[in-house]
């Protein structure tokens, strides 16, 4: 693939993922319903409590010196690595959506460190950060060589010791999924263990669905005090995990 191609496929995939950004409501100003609210405040804490097990059974709960590199739309991320004691001047978000990563940074505050991308160029030099968060992002890349090149970038930029949560949607995920998510493919176990043969696999989680509001959950309260009994209800009732996610060191 010529410069030219390059250039021209990342600008296209840029036009994707902003458009998954607008209909993800993330680039609207406006409030939404409570149930959007909800919704996402479970599926955080969630992810919360998953990367808070996985770095303590690594003897990663300090994170005190380490750089993270927070890729798309986590940044919400950032204020749980301070909490485990990371300095905002060694996170960094990052996006190939120049649009998206200024709501980030809006959000976020701007002492966080941040940087525009293209996928096939991930500008940071080698061994560069102790943790990587990579969510929802292979399943808005439509070119399978693009998410080869991409899960390099990864590996290039990843110290050795490492720890990398790279998240897809799996054939599980219903076309309602789909729709409500946004995003534009799945993936087969096989499939993204081949993408990222680099890395040393640990472990594929199976995660959760993307999207709450599809599941019962008994009209329970959502309360922070509440979650873990929200968990086990999902967890118990509904054995559909169409998120998953690689587990990788280096």
């Amino acid at each position: 693939m010529t410069s030219n191609e390059k250039q021209e496929l990342n600008k296209k995939l840029e036009k994707i993922f902003l458009n998954y950004y607008e209909n993800t409501g993330f680039l609207s100003q406006e409030k939404q319903d409570i149930t959007y609210y909800k919704n996402k405040f479970i599926r955080e804490r969630f992810v919360e409590r998953l990367l808070f097990t996985v770095l303590t059974e690594f003897n990663i709960g300090a994170l005190s010196g380490k750089s993270i590199l927070i890729l798309g739309l986590s940044h919400e991320l950032a204020s749980f690595f301070m909490k485990l004691g990371a300095e905002p001047g060694n996170i960094t978000l990052a996006d190939t959506c120049a649009k998206a990563l200024e709501r980030a940074k809006d959000l976020s505050g701007n002492h966080l460190e941040s940087a525009k991308i293209d996928l096939d160029k991930l500008y940071f030099e080698d061994d560069t950060f102790d943790v990587i968060v990579c969510f929802n992002y292979l399943s808005n890349i439509p070119v399978d060589g693009m998410i080869k090149t991409l899960a390099n970038e990864l590996h290039r930029v990843m110290k050795p010791g490492g720890i990398a949560f790279v998240s897809f949607t799996n054939e599980v995920a219903s076309h309602d999924d789909m729709k409500t998510s946004g995003l534009i493919r799945t993936f087969r176990r096989e499939e993204a263990i081949d993408y990222f043969k680099e890395f040393n696999l640990i472990n594929v989680l199976h995660f959760l669905p993307y999207n709450f509001l599809l599941f019962s959950i008994n009209e329970e309260h959502i309360f922070p005090k509440r979650i873990g009994t929200i968990e086990d209800i999902l967890i118990e009732k509904n054995e559909r995990y169409t998120d998953s996610i690689l587990l990788l060191t280096k």
